[in-house]
């Protein structure tokens, strides 16, 4: 199968979530490939199957609500709680992992450590292989706070 059609079955299969997403609903997570296949996809503004730094970037700027750069654990955790409340605990969690430096902001270095984790290879570029791997590794480790058991 080509790419192309992959990339559209898996933004179908992304199509599916988005009405749990929108009411609120607990989102079951697994499994973890397609979810951080989805993901990629939607990081992957220019579909050239890697993502670079400014893709990475621009993903985190409808967080950053006031516009100054910097997206501060309010401003995560507000707009997160719009979109997806039943994975706060997970959003916690996932800020605490991006913060490198504790401060309780994100910014230019947290966002270098957070892409230097998932590209595996350090080439500059995360792959689809990388990313997936990366947030698979991590939803595991984190799946206590976002599994209703």
């Amino acid at each position: 199968m080509s790419s192309i059609k992959v990339k559209m079955s898996l933004m179908y299969a992304l199509v599916l979530l988005l009405p749990a997403l929108a009411f609120g609903q607990t989102v079951n997570l697994k499994p973890y490939n397609l979810t951080a296949t989805a993901m990629f996809l939607q990081t992957d503004t220019d579909l050239s199957g890697d993502i670079d730094r400014p893709e990475l970037d621009a993903s985190f700027r409808d967080y950053d609500t006031d516009r100054n750069g910097r997206v501060s654990r309010t401003e995560y955790m507000t707009y997160l709680s719009i979109h997806t409340p039943s994975l706060a605990a997970l959003h916690d969690a996932l800020f605490d992992i991006y913060d490198v430096d504790n401060d309780h902001i994100l910014d230019h270095h947290d966002y270098d450590n957070f892409f230097g984790l998932m590209d595996g290879n350090g080439d500059g570029f995360v792959s689809h292989f990388e990313y997936v791997r990366y947030w698979t590794i991590l939803l595991q480790d984190l799946e206590h706070l976002h599994l209703d058991n």
